[in-house]
């Protein structure tokens, strides 16, 4: 594809949490559309790693890339570090959320400090970072949001109670958003995807991967998401409904 068909040349994107399947596949996408990227990290831990992996290929790419490393957790870090984001690339038009940290335990073994962590991580952090982009959006008359959640948002999971309702909370945040930042004209989405299955990392946590040819039709959607008019704002998708549609279609 030349580059002057790109649908998202000239366009600055800033994907925050990176390093994580779902945002890797997302950043990826948006390079290969022509846009420059900001790569995030959720913190500043090996998930740096990832975000170097991924700039190197975007800028082999040609494209504008860098790698950032986010305090999810601290509102005001996100702040900081989005300014920063907005003037290394000249910009910011699309901010794709995709925090994600999985928590698994009973109820009763699920503590005050268990809670507030899987809180802040899978829904606080998608706030701190629209926030801070709704922000720079000002400066330059709108822009585009897209935040990704779990399908524990809406069918709930049994034994992750805290985690589904920290996706349940980012789900509803984004619907609510949807209709505050519209005069701005900022557009906000939400995409739920249910196709990750989780894996036992090195670590000991639980972390997840994408399965068969997941990525690339995650890669469409949200391209085709996030190149259209921003008063198109408030939708649902539904990675899984995509993955059927296109297999259906082979």
């Amino acid at each position: 594809m030349q580059e002057s068909v790109l649908p998202l040349v000239g366009r600055k994107a800033l994907v925050v949490g990176v390093e994580t399947p779902v945002g890797a596949a997302i950043a990826r996408a948006l390079g290969a559309a022509g846009a420059d990227v900001g790569l995030a990290t959720m913190r500043a831990d090996e998930g740096v790693l990832v975000a170097k992996r991924i700039q190197r290929e975007l800028e082999a790419a040609g494209r504008v890339a860098a790698t950032y490393a986010f305090d999810v957790t601290l509102g005001q870090n996100v702040k900081v570090s989005t300014r920063q984001v907005t003037k290394e690339l000249g910009g910011l038009d699309i901010l794709v959320s995709a925090p994600d940290r999985f928590f698994a335990a009973p109820l009763g073994r699920t503590t005050d400090s268990d809670i507030q962590q899987v809180m802040t991580v899978n829904a606080y952090a998608h706030l701190f970072a629209v926030r801070a982009a709704a922000d720079e959006f000002r400066r330059t008359g709108g822009g585009r949001v897209l935040l990704i959640v779990h399908e524990a948002a809406e069918a709930g999971l049994a034994g992750a109670a805290a985690y589904a309702a920290a996706q349940a909370a980012a789900l509803n945040l984004a619907r609510s958003l949807a209709e505050e930042l519209l005069p701005q004209s900022v557009g906000v989405d939400a995409l739920v995807v249910g196709t990750t299955t989780w894996v036992d990392a090195e670590a000991g946590t639980l972390e997840p991967v994408l399965p068969g040819d997941a990525a690339a039709v995650l890669g469409r959607l949200v391209v085709g998401m996030l190149t259209s008019d921003a008063a198109i704002t408030g939708r649902l998708e539904h990675l899984d409904a995509h993955i059927r549609e296109a297999a259906r279609g082979q």
